[in-house]
């Protein structure tokens, strides 16, 4: 991207500023007041006419001043936003808010995203590991009286995740004991998804060297595993939303944002950009999910030992104010990796 000067850069600065205070288009005037350029009105003009020609700025009609488009957002959080550590108060009523007691990951994730919410006033995700990585340490399989049987999975990490399944035949709690001692000889320390091979590879072997024991075994294992890729996203404060007149005030909008809320997919596509990614990335209207929707998310990995596991962030308008929130996300995700590092431990 072509960088600005220091005088296309302040005018910039002074719209995307005025435009996430008031949601309002900024005139020349008011730029020309608070810009500390020391310009007139008509100097300004042309100065915000150039940024609108290289696609920073728009006019939504002629009399009105100009917004900030996606690409002029893009370039405030980029070039001119400055770095702002997160202040002590707000620190310590995260930090307090996810002291909880030992308890399983997945209610340390449930408060990441209650506090996120909470702290920041939008709409927070938390995209919980992916069960295919979860590196298994125990498994257990529960007689529920008839053909159904409850797999309980126990991670290194102890996160515990219980799937329910029918057995083709009738076993006693004695049998899948014997089931889950024989898994847990080869599957223990691999993942979901590696156990899910090791379990298909000898089922294509010749059958004729299983007993009938290991052969039921696999079969009811292969059935426990095969919602290995299922992912677990936290939502909270949903209805934050509505604070925001461009959502309001747009039934459209609405019925699409809540949807996403609900199947909740294309909101994990997009936290899957993060996990790759060092440090807070900002997505700024992403069209191939939500068309002119005018929305952005601002996320952040954490990671569980050594590797980003997750992420997690908020979401909410274009408009939002990124020198707040990025502190708060960057924040929130150092103290869940913290906490999940002294799990491992």
């Amino acid at each position: 991207m072509e960088l600005l000067g220091e005088r296309g850069s302040r005018v910039l600065r002074t719209v995307v500023v005025q435009y996430i205070a008031t949601g309002e288009p900024v005139g020349s005037r008011l730029v020309s007041k608070l810009s500390g350029l020391n310009l007139s009105p008509a100097s300004i003009r042309n100065l915000m006419t150039d940024l609108e020609e290289r696609g920073f700025l728009r006019q939504p009609h002629t009399s009105a001043g100009r917004l900030p488009t996606a690409l002029g957002f893009r370039y405030y959080v980029d070039h001119i936003l400055p770095a702002v550590e997160l202040g002590p108060r707000m620190q310590k009523q995260i930090k307090n808010a996810l002291a909880l007691p030992e308890v399983e990951p997945q209610e340390l994730f449930r408060q990441a995203s209650r506090v996120l919410s909470a702290v920041s006033g939008h709409p927070a995700l938390v995209l919980a590991p992916r069960p295919q990585g979860m590196r298994l340490k125990h498994v257990q399989f529960i007689n529920l009286g008839g053909d159904g049987v409850l797999t309980v999975l126990v991670a290194q990490d102890h996160q515990v995740q219980t799937r329910f399944v029918r057995s083709t035949t009738r076993c006693t709690q004695k049998q899948l004991d014997r089931f889950s001692h024989f898994l847990n000889e080869f599957c223990q320390n691999l993942t979901l998804g590696e156990t899910r091979r090791q379990i298909l590879a000898r089922m294509e072997e010749d059958k004729n060297q299983f007993d009938k024991m290991v052969s039921q075994a696999l079969s009811l294992s292969r059935q426990a595993l095969q919602n290995e890729e299922e992912e677990s996203l936290y939502i909270e404060g949903t209805s934050q939303i509505l604070d925001y007149p461009e959502f309001s005030e747009d039934v459209e909008k609405i019925r699409t944002l809540f949807r996403a809320f609900e199947e909740k997919h294309h909101l994990i596509t997009l936290l899957d950009q993060t996990l790759a990614s060092q440090g807070v990335q900002i997505i700024i209207s992403p069209d191939e999910h939500f068309p002119e929707m005018q929305l952005s998310v601002v996320a952040s990995s954490y990671a569980g030992d050594h590797t980003p596991v997750g992420s997690l962030g908020i979401i909410g308008p274009m408009r939002m104010d990124y020198g707040r929130v990025i502190p708060i996300v960057r924040y929130t995700a150092s103290m869940v990796t913290d906490l999940l590092k002294k799990w491992h431990s």
